[in-house]
């Protein structure tokens, strides 16, 4: 199988590892983790995953589905309180975490750059309440679009490391200046 719809690297590749991970944990006979949007996605791309299963210790895959539960658990409990409230996706990638979660009323906002949107809608639809914004997370601009700043959940789940620290208080001087941001 070739790479040839994919035209990522470096960084932004690595949004196959926990999509593959999901996928594989999906498909065990008692899952952890259901993530049946992960494994249509890993399905129909056409993106050779045999490198990844061959580098990745078991070790690793699973601490990639306990972040994903983590994280699960957390907009659940988020959601819980503030149904009607935003979730922010920042480097969303091939996250799928909307479909493991939602509960029918949050506005969902999957930010990450142009190509890896571009990537996402082929196999992940955008609806009026799942939004897709193709865009740097240190571009002011995408914190404008958000619709409902009340009750806001940023999600970074594996993107904070890639930066440097200022670059990370930048980011957050962003969207914490007048809003009440839960953060995670």
């Amino acid at each position: 199988m070739s790479n040839s719809e994919i035209n990522l690297s470096g960084v932004r590749e690595t949004l196959f590892l926990p999509l593959w991970g999901r996928s594989i944990e999906s498909k065990k006979k008692n899952p952890l983790l259901v993530d049946n949007a992960a494994v249509s996605i890993v399905e129909n791309i056409n993106y050779d995953f045999s490198e990844i299963a061959k580098k990745i210790n078991p070790l690793i895959r699973s601490a990639w589905i306990a972040r994903s539960l983590f994280f699960d658990n957390e907009i659940k409990d988020f959601l819980g309180k503030y149904p009607d409230g935003s979730i922010i996706n920042i480097g969303c990638g091939l996250d799928t975490i909307f479909d493991r979660v939602d509960n029918g009323k949050a506005e969902w906002y999957e930010l990450d750059f142009a190509d890896v949107i571009n990537l996402r809608r082929k196999y992940i639809k955008e609806t009026s309440r799942r939004i897709f914004i193709s865009c740097s997370v240190f571009d002011e601009k995408w914190y404008k679009k958000i619709r409902n700043r009340k009750n806001v959940f940023m999600l970074f789940a594996g993107v904070i490391y890639y930066f440097e620290e200022q670059e990370i208080k930048n980011m957050f001087n962003i969207t914490l200046v007048q809003d009440r941001i839960l953060m995670i």
